[in-house]
């Protein structure tokens, strides 16, 4: 009897565990622009505690994922494990935002125009 219960209890929450706020749906960026660009970079880099960033490969006005480049090694460093962090693009009530991949924080993107996708 527990078992027929717990199996889709466990499925409900585990459905609900990736949903982000209601509502908000996945989103690209209006434009390339330089503009909108930077002001994506300036929201990511706030959210990463970076003074800037890179964009990796992909293009945002298609997809509605953003990868962002790890920092480039030093000159003491031959190479590094670090790994492109991806971040997803939602809109929601016309507020374009960004989570990172795996995360539930909401990063705010108040200068950056997007589309439902």
């Amino acid at each position: 009897m527990i078992g027929r219960l717990l199996l889709p209890l466990m499925a409900v929450l585990a459905a609900s565990a990736c949903q982000h706020s209601q509502g908000a749906v996945p989103a690209i960026l209006a434009d390339d622009s330089a503009e909108t660009l930077d002001a994506l970079k300036a929201g990511l880099a706030t959210a990463m505690n970076r003074a800037q960033i890179e964009l990796g490969a992909g293009d945002p006005t298609v997809v509605p994922s953003v990868s962002v480049l790890p920092p480039r090694p030093t000159e003491f460093e031959t190479r590094s494990p670090a790994l492109p962090e991806i971040f997803n693009l939602f809109i929601q009530d016309g507020r374009c935002y960004a989570v990172r991949d795996g995360s539930e924080t909401e990063i705010p993107l108040p200068d950056v125009t997007c589309h439902p996708l």
